[in-house]
């Protein structure tokens, strides 16, 4: 017995908690620019053995573009991306740790002046971002079976 309405529904915005904000800032544009923008600058510094500066670009931008990410910038258009998904998939853990021993590879190979740790660091990065986007989940799609 509902009135019908003659005005268009507007969808009231989705609502992320903080651990849905800091798994989906990640994927945002300006992060992935961030971050892969200064881990390249930072290589650079540390090749040049110019540790302050590197650990300095290294980290400090990629910080407070989070900060500002996930308390400023409405994130949720991000959870339906597939980078979005595999984020806050509950059966699969982002890739953080292997990006991040990918990172320290990449650095420690760029201190000793090694080409070749850098890019086996680099690899190991694109590695962890590609592996939950690439590998598929078992029993997700793996056809059913009849009894």
């Amino acid at each position: 017995m509902g009135i019908p309405s003659h005005s268009p529904k507007k969808e009231a915005p989705v609502r992320l908690d903080i651990r849905e904000r800091i798994l989906l800032h990640q994927v945002h544009p300006a992060k992935l620019v961030v971050d892969w923008g200064t881990g390249l600058i930072a290589a650079w510094l540390f090749w040049d053995h110019n540790l302050p500066a590197a650990l300095i670009v290294g980290f400090l931008p990629s910080i407070l573009i989070s900060i500002y990410l996930i308390l400023r910038v409405d994130l949720s258009r991000y959870r339906e991306t597939p980078l979005g998904r595999y984020f806050t998939s509950p059966l699969t853990r982002p890739g953080d740790p292997v990006r991040l021993f990918g990172l320290i590879v990449m650095w420690t190979g760029a201190w000793f002046n090694s080409m070749l740790a850098v890019a086996a660091g680099l690899g190991i990065i694109i590695f962890g971002w590609g592996k939950g986007l690439f590998v598929r989940k078992r029993g997700r799609t793996a056809p059913k079976r009849r009894s």
